[in-house]
């Protein structure tokens, strides 16, 4: 024993000068030497294994340079037919942040573009512009790291990446004072949250899916009815992970307080919206798109008797335009109010002649898979013309190639039945990636018509 000790005692001092010369010449974990040190033998693993940090810094570089190509080919600041009642709101909110309701425009864009004022200053457009730039270089990366966790393959999260990231066409949606760039943002990152939920099943990660869908219904009317079917999926994913019965009942209870969040906020903002604008609805902007959808299936005699007049006023009116915003002006009784009695004309259509709706609908998804608005500038030359040119070429291949994506939806209903694979997250997340994806590229097409429309506008404005 005592010789034990004794050699203990020996030793000590020499591990302790060991130790001294050690901490002497290492860097210490405060040191910047240390960090990047650390850094570095991090990027050096992740080379000899998944490399996710050098396809993702190469993805960052080459999506970060063709945005600003493009936005140096194409200067200045583009403004679209919706940007003026944005601006309107903007404006607004910057002076008095609390005025949140608009019978017009949801908050949620019009916010963005008050936070931009706040800081880079009031009515720098270009940095909104430059500000959606920057969200879609984030969406370009959620996406990259969306594709790791389904794929588990880098080089094909790189080159799913590069599509995204090299899309002139995409970028084209972006660049302008409209809401298409934060949409994308945030489909992505509800997205990217939803898959993170099916990997993990964790609360916290459905609550940022709750918190995404607060501010996609607050940015676009269309959402609104987007949590109910998104939850039921949720519900579905629990129930085919074979989670217990109480947690099954969390996840339901969570659910629940969820949606009632989300409707709550909804139906206070209706009723701010009823008090202070005498609008009982979240904007008018619903009222022209359903009547839209009327006078675009010629539907428009199909109303009850007491808007016969009406109806033959529109027979008129519709043989030289379809567009609901040209049209309503002309017909004072559908006009007023913001447009609510069109908007009460149009549901009564829908709900009367469900079938028929359902019916002239349906040959309309395949085309709006493959129809976008292509950005020409005629006569005006930029110094990336050629090499956007050929992008733009490619991209145009991939539009029509989504027409493809129909095919989606049986394969991932095999895959997601199938009694092999049920027990499997790789189906639940495709079907994530599904029901993301599809709205996510739906965007363009819905922009379609404003976009095109606003060729007159743009000279003007």
């Amino acid at each position: 024993m005592m010789k034990d000790h004794s050699a203990l005692e020996l030793n000590e001092p020499s591990s302790m000068v060991g130790t001294e010369q050690s901490s002497s010449v290492h860097p210490t974990p405060r040191e910047p030497a240390y960090l990047f040190h650390s850094l570095l033998q991090w990027f050096i693993t992740d080379w000899r294994t998944r490399k996710y940090f050098f396809f993702g810094a190469l993805l960052l570089l080459i999506n970060v340079s063709v945005t600003v190509a493009y936005y140096v080919n194409y200067p200045g600041v583009t403004f679209d037919a919706d940007t003026p009642a944005y601006l309107v709101v903007a404006e607004r909110l910057y002076t008095h942040p609390y005025l949140l309701v608009d019978a017009w425009r949801l908050p949620g864009y019009p916010l963005l573009i008050a936070f931009v004022y706040a800081f880079a200053g009031y009515r720098n457009w270009m940095a909104v512009s430059a500000a959606q730039d920057v969200l879609f270089v984030l969406a370009t990366m959620e996406i990259y790291v969306l594709a790791i966790l389904v794929f588990k393959r880098t080089w094909m999260a790189f080159l799913i990446g590069l599509i995204v990231g090299t899309n002139v066409i995409l970028i084209s949606y972006v660049k302008p004072i409209m809401s298409e760039g934060m949409a994308l943002w945030l489909l992505t990152t509800l997205t990217l949250a939803l898959v993170y939920y099916v990997h993990t099943l964790r609360l916290h990660a459905f609550w940022l899916v709750v918190v995404c869908l607060v501010l996609l219904v607050f940015t676009r009317p269309e959402w609104l009815y987007l949590p109910v079917p998104l939850f039921a999926f949720v519900l579905l994913v629990a129930v085919r992970r074979g989670v217990r019965w109480r947690s099954g009942l969390v996840v339901l209870l969570n659910i629940v307080v969820a949606l009632t969040c989300i409707y709550t906020l909804v139906g206070i903002y209706i009723y701010i919206n009823t008090r202070q604008n005498n609008y009982p609805g979240l904007t008018a902007v619903e009222n022209f798109n359903l009547m839209g959808k009327v006078l675009q299936y010629n539907m428009q005699d199909e109303a009850p008797p007491q808007y016969a007049q009406i109806s033959h006023q529109l027979d008129i009116l519709v043989v030289k335009d379809r567009d609901p915003y040209h049209i309503l002006p002309y017909v004072p009784a559908l006009a007023k109010d913001y447009s609510l009695p069109a908007g009460t004309m149009a549901r009564a259509i829908i709900l009367h002649h469900p079938v028929e709706f359902l019916v002239k609908s349906l040959p309309l998804f395949p085309p709006s898979l493959t129809s976008y608005y292509d950005s020409i500038r005629p006569n005006i030359h930029g110094p990336f013309d050629e090499p956007l040119a050929l992008m733009k070429s490619f991209d145009r291949i991939l539009y029509q190639a989504n027409v493809f994506f129909l095919l989606c939806i049986p394969l991932w209903l095999v895959l997601f039945c199938g009694r092999r694979l049920r027990t499997q997250q790789l189906p639940l997340e495709r079907g994530s990636i599904f029901l993301g994806a599809r709205l996510l590229w739906r965007r363009g097409p819905a922009a379609w018509r404003t976009r095109r429309n606003s060729q007159e506008f743009n000279k003007n404005f």
